[in-house]
C-alpha cells in the first residue's frame, strides 16, 4: 500500500472515501446444491459516480487489490473485493490501522467477525451458520424476510456504540467530505442589487452518526449541527468569515481529489469575489450566477 506517488492516495483519505462510500457485504443465498441449502458470499464494496473513475482507480491502487467494474443501472463504477485471501491479508490489517469513524467501524467488527468463523470453515456447519446469521442481523440493513423465516431461532448480536472520541486526521476528513460546497443567490430588498448571495459548507449523515459531526464541528471549531425531521443530520458552516478563514485554507491544504474539486474550485472562486465585495455590484452578481451554473453541470 504505497502512497508515495500521484498514482495512490494516502491512506487515511483512502479510510475516509471508504467511510463515506464503501459497504463491507454478508450475503446468505439459497443454494439446493449445498449441503446447507445456502451459500455465503463475502465482499468488500465501494461505488463511486462515473466521474470519479480515476479516484476509484487511485483507491484500488492504493489498497492494491480489488476489481473495478462499470454498473450501466446507475451508471456508477464499483469497485469490490471478495478474494478471502485478499480480507484476509489486506482489508483486515488496512482497516485496523486506517480506523473509520462512522457506523461502518462497526461494521466492520461484525464483518471480522464472519471472516473468523470463514477462516475455521465453520460456515460449512449448521451451528457456524447461525452464528453468521445472528452477525448479519446487525450488519447493514439486517436480514431479508426469507432468512428471518428459514433462521427462526436467529438472535443478533449486540451492535456496540462506535467510539468517535479518537482523533480525526485531516487526510480521513478529506476523504469523506461529500458533495457540499453550495451557492445560493436569493432576491434581497437590502440589497442595491435586489440580489444577495450565501456561501454553504455542509456534510449531511445518519443521525447515528451525529456524534461524528459533532467531533468534526470541534476538530475544525466552526459550523453549527442540525438535526432534520427523519434520520439525517447535518454539519453546516455558512458564516463568510469561517468559511474564508477555516473551511477553504482546510481544503486548499488538503485538496480534494475527485469531481468534487471542481465544485471547491468555483465555490472558491466566489469567496473570492465576496471578498472584493464584487457580490455587491451587479456585474458581481453575474459573474457568480455564471459559475453557480457551472457548478450545477460538474454535479451531474
Amino acid at each position: 500500500m504505497n502512497t508515495s506517488n500521484y498514482n495512490t492516495l494516502n491512506n487515511h483519505t483512502a479510510a475516509g472515501l471508504f467511510d463515506a462510500e464503501g459497504s463491507f457485504i454478508v450475503s446468505v443465498l439459497k443454494d439446493t446444491g449445498r449441503k446447507l441449502g445456502y451459500i455465503l458470499i463475502i465482499s468488500v464494496e465501494m461505488g463511486l459516480n462515473h466521474k470519479d473513475k480515476a479516484l476509484l482507480d487511485l483507491f484500488q491502487n492504493t489498497l492494491g487489490v480489488g476489481n473495478i467494474y462499470y454498473n450501466t443501472n446507475d451508471k456508477t463504477y464499483k469497485w469490490k473485493v471478495s478474494n478471502l485471501q485478499d480480507i484476509n491479508s489486506v482489508i483486515l490489517p488496512f482497516f485496523t490501522q486506517y480506523r473509520l469513524f462512522t457506523q461502518k467501524r462497526m461494521d466492520f467488527v461484525l464483518f471480522s467477525k464472519v471472516i473468523d468463523i470463514v477462516n475455521c470453515k465453520n460456515h460449512l456447519t449448521l451451528s457456524g451458520m447461525q452464528d453468521i446469521i445472528n452477525i448479519k442481523a446487525s450488519l447493514n440493513l439486517g436480514l431479508s424476510p426469507s432468512l428471518i423465516l428459514a433462521f427462526p431461532n436467529t438472535v443478533a448480536v449486540e451492535r456496540i456504540e462506535t467510539n468517535v472520541t479518537a482523533y480525526i486526521n485531516p487526510f480521513w476528513l478529506k476523504g469523506f467530505t461529500e458533495g457540499c460546497f453550495f451557492v445560493s443567490i436569493y432576491k434581497s430588498p437590502k440589497s442595491r442589487t435586489g440580489w444577495a448571495v450565501q456561501l454553504v459548507f455542509k456534510i449531511t449523515q445518519h443521525i447515528r452518526d451525529v456524534h461524528l459531526l459533532n467531533l468534526v464541528a470541534d476538530y475544525l471549531k466552526v459550523g453549527r449541527i442540525e438535526i432534520r425531521k427523519g434520520e439525517a443530520c447535518d454539519f453546516t458552516v455558512t458564516s463568510i468569515k469561517d468559511i474564508e478563514n477555516v473551511i477553504v485554507p482546510f481544503f486548499l491544504q488538503y485538496p480534494l481529489q475527485g469531481s468534487k474539486l471542481f465544485n471547491f474550485e468555483s465555490f472558491n472562486m466566489v469567496v473570492e469575489i465576496m471578498k472584493a465585495k464584487g457580490h455587491l455590484t451587479e456585474q458581481g452578481i453575474e459573474k457568480i450566477r455564471v459559475i453557480k451554473s457551472n457548478m450545477n453541470i460538474l454535479s451531474r
